[in-house]
């Protein structure tokens, strides 16, 4: 028995030994196996990212120099534009200037002809060429207030005034021109103690166009009224007259320059005035830190003009 415990037991001990070895080897080579699948999935991934990365840096490359050239044509065309602008503005000088000395002349001696005795033929033609002279007159003044807004040239001249002069100052020409287009002008009681700083003789050019066009598409028979008061820290006046009325579309559009009513059916009411002087009283009121605006229940319903400034006391 001992000789067997000394032979076997030796023999047991190598045969496990050697068990542990196959089995550490086995077991190595499965992680080895294990590890290299992983390494392997792991460079399939990263050369994945480095395909999608090369991919972007193509296209960004590829979008920067579409940019770039998007760049230089925009810069080409604020170039264009900017030369553009200043034909522009120096057109509308050339016209302002060359043209107001022969308008005054053509005025002049048509005034100077009437005074004569002459048939009524010949004395219409000529209050005819009067009237043409003004209507051209009135469109060089808007050109020329044009100019000045587009070349940052336009200053207020502003003092302290009685809100109400800027009404009071037209009125009596107002109401002889709402007589001829047989409207009737209702001027509701002018505020009195009511103090602006302000640009009196602009003001006045913007009162007097919101009633004017008032006046001009409103049908004979028919009514504009003229309201003014305080609103809190505001002035406001406000233009109402039964006319030919706004489309909703458009209560802001006739803000812009050289806009003409789209919605408008009869031509000739459409065509009537050049879309100048509507933006021209919209610069007019921001120069006095106000607001413009119109506001109409639609066509045939007539509609609201209004501004209101800051009160100055």
């Amino acid at each position: 028995m001992e000789f067997l415990a000394i032979v076997f037991i030796p023999l047991i001990l190598l045969l496990l030994g050697a068990a542990f070895l196959v089995v550490s080897q086995v077991s190595g080579f499965v992680q080895s196996g294990f590890l290299n699948k992983r390494q392997h999935f792991s460079n399939m991934i990263i050369q994945q990212y480095m395909a999608q990365i090369a991919l972007a840096q193509s296209q960004i490359y590829q979008r920067s120099r579409e940019l770039e050239d998007l760049s230089s044509r925009l810069v080409l065309s604020n170039q264009e534009l900017g030369r553009l602008n200043a034909m522009k503005s120096k057109f509308l000088s050339m016209v302002v200037h060359d043209v107001r000395t022969p308008l005054a002349s053509i005025r002049g001696f048509s005034e100077l002809l009437l005074k004569r005795n002459m048939e009524k033929k010949e004395s219409q033609y000529l209050k005819n060429i009067v009237s043409s002279t003004d209507q051209m007159g009135r469109l060089i003044a808007d050109l020329t207030d044009l100019a000045m807004i587009e070349a940052g040239k336009m200053k207020m001249e502003k003092s302290i005034i009685e809100y109400s002069d800027i009404a009071r100052d037209i009125l009596p020409g107002i109401s002889i021109n709402a007589q001829g287009k047989g409207v009737e002008l209702i001027v509701n009681e002018l505020p009195t103690s009511c103090l602006i700083e302000g640009d009196k003789f602009r003001l006045t050019q913007v009162l007097m166009n919101l009633l004017n066009n008032a006046i001009k598409f409103t049908p004979a028979g028919k009514w504009v009224e003229l309201t003014m008061r305080r609103e809190g820290k505001y002035l406001t006046a406000y233009v109402k007259d039964s006319g030919i009325g706004i489309h909703q579309s458009e209560t802001k559009r006739i803000f812009e320059k050289f806009y003409q009513a789209k919605h408008q059916k009869d031509e000739k009411l459409r065509k009537q005035g050049w879309g100048l002087g509507l933006s021209i009283a919209q610069e007019i009121i921001r120069s006095h830190k106000g607001e413009i605006g119109a506001t109409s229940p639609g066509l045939g319903k007539g509609a609201t003009f209004w501004f209101k400034i800051p009160a100055g006391a």
